[in-house]
């Protein structure tokens, strides 16, 4: 299955928030994000999909690691190496593949 990194960016260049997709093209992913609040509330809302809604009109979705063949294991690694690194002022969890086997997110296979 493809997965891939993408980053929200301000209209600064900073990059505001990073996120990890298998189920989206970058339009796609950005119209749920714009459009959460308006679909489903507050139920759910994080404090990213409320600020790109108060604040975020000009803000551009990008790829930061382009869609590609590898498992939610690995690009969660690798989205929780960049947000460490970047440090976005909306991302809250900076280890999402350690939050993901806590919440046992991943199927076990024995």
């Amino acid at each position: 299955m493809k997965h891939a990194v993408y980053e929200v960016v301000n209209e600064d260049g900073d990059v505001v928030y990073i996120g990890s997709t298998s189920k989206h093209t970058l339009a796609g992913l950005e119209d749920n994000h714009r459009k959460w609040l308006e679909k489903w509330g507050l139920s759910g809302a994080t404090t990213f999909r409320q600020a790109l809604t108060d604040n975020g009109q000009d803000w551009t979705f990008r790829w930061a690691q382009e869609p590609s063949e590898c498992s939610k294991e690995y690009i969660e690694i690798c989205e929780g190496a960049l947000i460490r690194y970047v440090k976005p002022l909306y991302n809250l969890d900076m280890n999402p593949y350690e939050s993901s086997v806590k919440h046992n997110r991943y199927a076990r296979t024995v």
